[in-house]
C-alpha cells in the first residue's frame, strides 16, 4: 500500500515537472521571438527614417527649383511689358490722415 501512495505522489510530481518545463520552454521561445521582432522593427524604423529624410531633401530641392523657375517667368513677363528693375526704395508716409465722407 505504501508503494502505491508513493507512486501516486511521484506521478503528480512528474505532471507538475512536465507542466513547469513546458511553461519554461514556451517562455524562453516567446522571449526570443519578441526580442528578434523588436530588433527587426527598430531596424525597419531606422530605414524608414532615412528614406523620409531622403525624400524630404528631394522635395525641398524640387521646391527651390520651382521657385527659381517661377521668378524667371515673372521677370520675363515683366520685362515684356516694359517694367524695369529699380534699386530705389519708395516709402509711403501714412502719418497724415484724411477722412472721406459720403453724403447722400
Amino acid at each position: 500500500m505504501n508503494t502505491r501512495v508513493q507512486t501516486a505522489i511521484y506521478e503528480k510530481e512528474r505532471i507538475w515537472l512536465f507542466a513547469g518545463s513546458v511553461c519554461l520552454v514556451s517562455s524562453v521561445v516567446l522571449y526570443i521571438y519578441f526580442l528578434s521582432a523588436s530588433v527587426h522593427h527598430v531596424v525597419m524604423r531606422k530605414e524608414i527614417d532615412k528614406e523620409i529624410t531622403t525624400r524630404g531633401s528631394l522635395v525641398s530641392m524640387l521646391e527651390s527649383q520651382y521657385i527659381e523657375a517661377q521668378h524667371l517667368v515673372s521677370e520675363d513677363i515683366a520685362s515684356m511689358r516694359g517694367f524695369a528693375l529699380t534699386n530705389d526704395k519708395i516709402y509711403i508716409d501714412r502719418s497724415d490722415t484724411t477722412l472721406v465722407l459720403r453724403t447722400n
